[in-house]
């Protein structure tokens, strides 16, 4: 191989490591208000279960709702929207999916935000600190840092997202089912 070619090569591959990521490239838009109580829902694979003291990601009802609506998804296409497949699918987008959905106060939650300061309100939910924007019991791979995931199926901005306990989302109960059952009744 010439040196020329050698370094135009190496030159491209540079480029391409140092490419941004769809979600890092933009500025965060704005996340939408919350009212004191809402219904939340947390999507996770079948079988999935957590512990009590565990915090799940979850998104409003009624914005998977709408997702739902405009983008007349199959559960493949909705896991892209939430951000939890990669735009080519794979696996994780054929998987079968459970939908679990909580009434809970919006000062359960927290927001993961990665640029706002912990404790911060927004929009009715404070920006997670430390331990609530941490470890969680399923990680989304359209995690954006801006309090909504990235639809990973068209790179646009996905749902907004929450963080809350376990323990206290299931304070008044919940009710879970298949996945493909909520889109078709939605």
């Amino acid at each position: 191989m010439s040196p020329r070619l050698a370094a135009l090569l190496l030159a491209l591959a540079a480029l391409l490591t140092l490419r941004p990521r769809p979600a890092a490239a933009q500025a965060c838009q704005a996340v939408v208000d919350v009212p004191e109580g809402l219904q939340v829902a947390w999507v996770s694979p079948m079988g999935r279960r957590v512990r009590a003291g565990a915090t799940i990601e979850v998104v409003r009802v009624q914005d998977l709702r709408k997702w739902v609506r405009d983008h007349g998804a199959d559960s493949a296409r909705l896991v892209q929207g939430m951000g939890m497949a990669p735009r080519w699918g794979g696996r994780r987008a054929k998987k079968e999916y459970k939908v679990v959905i909580f009434d809970v106060q919006a000062d359960w939650m927290c927001r993961p935000m990665g640029d706002v300061e912990a404790g911060k309100d927004v929009g009715g939910v404070i920006a997670c600190d430390g331990r609530e924007g941490g470890r969680i019991a399923y990680h989304r791979s359209g995690y954006t840092g801006c309090g909504y995931s990235l639809d990973t199926g068209a790179s646009t901005r996905g749902l907004d997202v929450f963080r809350v306990k376990w323990s206290d989302a299931s304070t008044w109960g919940f009710c879970t089912m298949p996945l493909e059952r909520f889109i078709k009744g939605a």
